[in-house]
Formats: C-alpha cells, sequence, structure tokens
C-alpha cells in the first residue's frame, strides 16, 4: 500500500496528527533553542501576552507562527469567555 493510499484510510483527524507530528518534531530539531522557549513559558495556559507576542514574532517556519497565531486566537477566546484578561 502507498503512503497515499494509506492516508486515504485514516479519518482527517489522524491525517492532521501526523503531519503536525512532522512538523513540531521538525521544529524541535531544527530550531531547539526556540523550541525550548515554546516549551518553557507555556503557551496554551501561562504565557504571558507579550511572551507569545515574542514567540510569534520570532516563528522560525510558517507552521510556527501559524501554531502561534493559534495559539495567541484560543487565548483571547479564553479570556473574552471567563473575563480574565490575557495580558
Amino acid at each position: 500500500m502507498s503512503a497515499n493510499e494509506h492516508q486515504m484510510n485514516l479519518d482527517p483527524e489522524s491525517i492532521g496528527m501526523a503531519v503536525a507530528t512532522v512538523e513540531m518534531d521538525a521544529l524541535e530539531a531544527k530550531y531547539p533553542d526556540w523550541m525550548a522557549t515554546y516549551n518553557e513559558v507555556l503557551p496554551d495556559s501561562l504565557a504571558t501576552r507579550a511572551e507569545l507576542s515574542e514567540l510569534w514574532a520570532t516563528a522560525p517556519t510558517p507552521f510556527a507562527q501559524g501554531l502561534i497565531y493559534g495559539k495567541f486566537a484560543m487565548r483571547l477566546e479564553i479570556a473574552a469567555h471567563t473575563g480574565i484578561p490575557f495580558v
């Protein structure tokens, strides 16, 4: 079975997760300092707005930029729903 045939048998979530895993592994391998900062600031929960903005500005690949955009947008939505400012 070819790689394309194998992908067609997977659900879209599995395909997306496989692509994201490859991209995250590549970031870890090629940009370990950036990834260390990413892991240190905890962008899903504890990173300040300034820390997340710095990660976004220094994101080394389009995937990393999109990743941080998603984290930033998520944090803004959480703030809007909880009333706890994202500062």
